[in-house]
Order: structure tokens, then C-alpha cells, then sequence
């Protein structure tokens, strides 16, 4: 961890004052700079080093207001404590003022992978393979330390500004193996679009739950759609896969041959069937160098505000896809081969 960063979570002064430039600073040095989002317990906060302009982000949760969140909070900064990887939102530490749990975090300048799905489209295909191989990595080592995600979503899993894949909000994470004992697992949470079908009826292993998950979220990233609600009997899109009567209908007339045979191995309704994560990662079209039908380039401007005037005269170049995020504009072209 990085010395100024080290500094912040420990402290080196009171609370937020204000500054000649009309911003706020939390601690000596180092400003609010704007709201980035909000959860389930508050906000997120960015903070920015004026000496150094070292981004940090800042994860505020008012026990006042959230009792409930206590424990929550320290389960969650016991497990991100542990984490140490590429593919894993870095963890800085933890401050208290009063009734505030400060944690502090990686700032992922790319903002969500969810902002570079477009609705009902989806995105390239080599794009959402290297999310997804990164994704697969991040959640191969979760697993390794014990540690089920349990909540894995476009939403949560964040971008830096190298467009490398950063796996957040482990709020609902848990282990599930200590000292080489595993245990299962029994409380019902996560997102109900991707949660595995075993974790709404009956005590569930964590890790085909986790990689079910992600086999939701290659779907959403490829066909810019969920294939259901939730997946329980009462869900018709879901029965439909289940009963192999899908082939027609959306999100996956959308997809490939070899993406739907990936699909039905990672989205089988009995988990002790399901892939694991290391035939996963070896899978053909894991490994397979997929190549873009035209051109397409990404790019990120780092901008101070959403102005409408810049937003306009971007998607009037005919860009393929364009959207503000926490302080940037993402754009993406792409021009099909004639």
C-alpha cells in the first residue's frame, strides 16, 4: 500500500473541512472531490491527493442510520483484508469517526462493466472474453482463499483505466472453507436475475453458485439482455432453457454455437453437473482468439462534468456507443466490414 495512501486510512487529521477552492478535504491533503455512487448503507465518495493527485475511493456507511450494517461492515473488511490480486478491487483500509465506517478503496477510473453493455446488443465478442476470462481469474482466486462472492453482477464488477476487470462490493461475501474444511452454505442473497437456481430452495455449495453467476453475466455482456427474472419453476424464460426448448427465442438465438455450448455447461440446474472453474477456464471458446468482423476501438475521456454539449457532438460522429460515468465519457466505435 502505498504511503499517502496508508496515511489516509489511519488518519492524520479531524473531518471534513472546507478548502479555499470550495471542495471539501476529509484529512490533511487529500480532497472530496464528487459523489461516485451510492449503496445499500450509503455513499461512495472520491477522493483525490492534491500533491500527489493519487485517486482513492471512499466507501461511507452511517452505523446511526444503519445499525444492522455493523457487522456487516467488519465481515466485509475482514474478508477484502485477505485479497490480494489483479482482478480484485484493492483494499486501503478502514477509518471511524463517530458513527462513520470510512473504508477506503481502488478507484476503478473505467467505472461499471455494466455502462459498456448496450442494451440489447450487448457487446464485441473478443471484448466480452476478456472480461470474462478476467473475471473467471478474479473468481478463481476468491475460491482458492475460501471466499464466496455470492453477488457477482455487470454492476459489481468494476474497470481501471486500463480496462482490466476489478471484481467489488463484497458485502454479501462469506467463506466457505476454513483449514481445509468446507461448508455449505444457506443464506439466500445476491441479485435474483443471476443467482443460481439452488440458492433459493436448499443449502448450496458456493463455488458452482459463484460460476453460475458468471455464466449470467457472459450472457448479459453478449446479448445485452438477462434470460430471466429468476430461475425457479415459476419462471417461464427459465423452464424454457431448462427444457431445452430455447433455441428460437431471446437472448439466445443472439449467440453463437460454441458461446451456447459453453452456456449449457455452466448453466446446468443440477450444480453437482455444472462445470468447474478449472475445465471452465480451459474450455475452447475460453481459449479460442476470437477476432472483430471490422473495426472497433475504445476509448475514455476523463472529464470534471456531464456536459451535454460534449455528449452531443460525440454521439453526432456516429459512434457506436456513448455514456457518461463517474467523471468521463466511454466511447465505443465500431463499423461493420462492407
Amino acid at each position: 500500500m502505498a504511503s499517502s495512501q496508508t496515511a489516509i486510512a489511519s488518519g492524520g487529521g479531524g473531518g471534513v473541512n472546507a478548502t479555499q477552492t470550495g471542495l471539501r478535504e476529509f484529512v490533511e491533503g487529500w480532497t472530496l472531490a464528487q459523489t461516485l455512487g451510492e449503496g445499500a448503507y450509503g455513499e461512495v465518495k472520491l477522493l483525490i491527493n492534491r500533491q500527489s493527485g493519487e485517486a482513492v475511493a471512499m466507501k461511507m456507511v452511517d452505523l446511526k442510520k444503519h445499525p444492522d450494517a455493523e457487522s456487516s461492515v467488519k465481515k466485509e473488511v475482514c474478508i477484502q483484508k485477505i485479497l490480494q490480486h489483479q482482478n480484485i478491487l484493492k483494499f486501503f483500509g478502514k477509518r471511524t469517526q463517530g458513527d462513520i465506517e470510512y473504508i477506503f478503496l481502488e478507484y476503478a477510473a473505467g467505472g461499471e462493466l455494466f455502462d459498456r453493455i448496450e442494451p440489447d446488443v450487448g457487446m464485441p465478442l473478443p471484448e466480452a472474453q476478456r472480461y470474462f476470462n478476467q473475471l473467471l481469474a478474479g473468481v478463481d482466486y476468491l475460491h482458492t482463499r475460501g471466499v464466496a462472492h455470492r453477488d457477482l453482477k455487470p454492476e459489481n464488477l468494476l474497470l481501471d483505466e486500463h480496462d482490466n476487470v476489478k471484481i467489488s462490493d463484497f458485502g454479501m461475501a462469506t467463506m466457505f472453507r476454513m483449514k481445509g474444511r468446507e461448508r455449505l452454505l444457506d443464506k439466500k442473497c445476491g441479485t435474483l436475475p443471476y443467482v443460481a437456481p439452488e440458492v433459493l430452495v436448499k443449502p448450496y455449495r458456493a463455488t458452482p453458485a459463484d460460476l453460475w453467476s458468471c455464466g449470467i453475466i457472459l450472457v448479459t455482456m453478449l446479448a445485452g439482455e438477462l434470460p430471466w427474472d429468476q430461475p425457479s419453476s415459476g419462471c417461464a424464460e427459465y423452464l424454457c432453457w431448462k427444457e431445452n426448448k430455447y433455441t428460437t427465442s431471446t437472448p439466445w438465438c443472439k449467440l453463437d454455437t460454441l458461446t451456447l455450448s459453453l452456456l449449457r455447461k455452466i448453466l446446468v440446474a443440477n450444480p453437482a453437473q455444472r462445470l468447474t472453474l478449472d475445465k471452465l477456464q480451459d474450455h475452447k471458446w475460453c481459449q479460442t482468439q476470437f477476432h472483430l468482423q471490422g473495426t472497433y476501438m475504445s476509448m475514455y475521456f476523463v472529464y470534471d462534468r456531464c456536459d451535454f454539449d460534449i455528449f452531443n457532438i460525440l454521439r453526432e460522429l456516429r459512434l457506436k456507443r456513448v455514456s457518461y460515468s463517474d467523471g468521463g465519457y466511454f466511447v465505443s466505435i465500431y463499423e461493420e466490414k462492407s
